[in-house]
């Protein structure tokens, strides 16, 4: 590089500011390119052991006029450091890629994949879309991904469900809305082996990965349908109903409707129990408050004492609430009717 060069990266192109960027943008590379190796099924394959392009191209069915762009892609993650290439074979090399890699490991992936896809992409394109962009749609989202990720929450659930079970009697019939991966009914199913249980999801694939984590389990009798909370509607059959976070892919409104809805379908002294991300506490929580206000799935999420306040304005007469995660907005409401 010839001195003048140097002077007019320094002095014109103020080259220190990128500079101390670096290691921001590496991230960035970083991140995005393990996201997609692991939500496309190449990390998984690569932990195996080291594959060729040819088998990589054959795994993600790249035909061949795109095999340069897969080429591409693949020496981004050489270059990263997270893939190696040897005797043709590339393999897993970063400590990020073999962490996602691990089947111990699924859980975090998935919030991970979830961070990186949804919250991500919330934060670099909201000014956009409040300024008149597309909103986001439920099918922006990966069903199977968000059930997956929100198996952390599971023993949180579960503790809000043996709060809610505390109380007498025991419910006999259960409807469960928003089945996800299906482990709350599981966890039913076994504190409840004699209750009648009905799980519902608006979502064809995360019904069937419930029925299929049912099946897994070798629990038969719980029923799990396709179809909205809205389609139920009739006399008070119910002694307790379950929503575990899902309660902000409904509006405002909606939220009423839902609340006036678990009111008639619930038995005289049946419980709704709810779980659910409130406003405040981390960035985690913060982005996804953004990402339903930026959707038309929703909206934001529930103040905690607002909503406790809408159960009580629906027609309940006892409704509790119980922070089930210490320094977190994370909260089980229990609605007594």
């Amino acid at each position: 590089m010839q001195l003048t060069t140097l002077k007019k990266l320094i002095f014109d192109k103020n080259i220190f500011a990128f500079l101390k960027l670096g290691k921001h943008v590496d991230t960035m590379y970083r991140t995005s390119f393990v996201t997609a190796a692991n939500s496309s099924g190449v990390l998984d394959f690569l932990n195996q052991g080291g594959k060729t392009l040819e088998q990589l191209q054959q795994l993600l069915t790249v035909d061949e006029s795109k095999k340069g762009a897969l080429s591409a892609w693949l020496n981004c993650g050489v270059t990263l450091k997270e893939l190696s290439l040897r005797d043709g074979k590339y393999q897993l090399k970063g400590k990020l890629s073999k962490h996602l890699a691990k089947d111990d490991n699924q859980i975090a992936a998935a919030l991970f994949e979830e961070a990186i896809r949804y919250h991500y992409d919330a934060l670099l394109s909201a000014p956009q879309r409040f300024c008149g962009g597309q909103a986001y749609q439920l099918a922006d989202q990966d069903g199977q991904v968000i059930a997956k990720s929100s198996r952390i929450l599971e023993p949180f659930v579960e503790e809000a469900i043996d709060w809610a079970l505390k109380t007498k009697p025991t419910p006999q019939s259960i409807l469960e809305v928003g089945c996800g991966a299906g482990q709350y009914l599981v966890y039913l199913r076994q504190r409840l082996p004699d209750s009648d249980i009905l799980a519902i999801d608006y979502q064809q694939d995360v019904a069937e990965q419930a029925r299929q984590r049912l099946k897994a389990a070798n629990i038969l009798d719980i029923a799990v349908e396709h179809r909205s909370f809205f389609d139920l509607q009739g006399e008070a059959q119910f002694d307790l109903i379950t929503l575990h976070n899902n309660i902000y892919y409904f509006n405002e409104a909606e939220r009423e409707q839902v609340c006036a809805l678990a009111l008639q379908l619930l038995k005289p002294g049946g419980k709704l129990l709810l779980t659910t991300s409130c406003q405040g506490g981390t960035s985690a929580i913060s982005a996804l408050n953004l990402w339903f206000s930026l959707s038309e799935v929703g909206g934001a999420l529930p103040d905690a004492q607002q909503f406790q306040q809408m159960l009580t304005k629906a027609g309940f007469s006892d409704v509790a609430i119980k922070r089930l995660l210490p320094g977190e907005s994370y909260f089980a409401f229990c609605a007594v009717k």
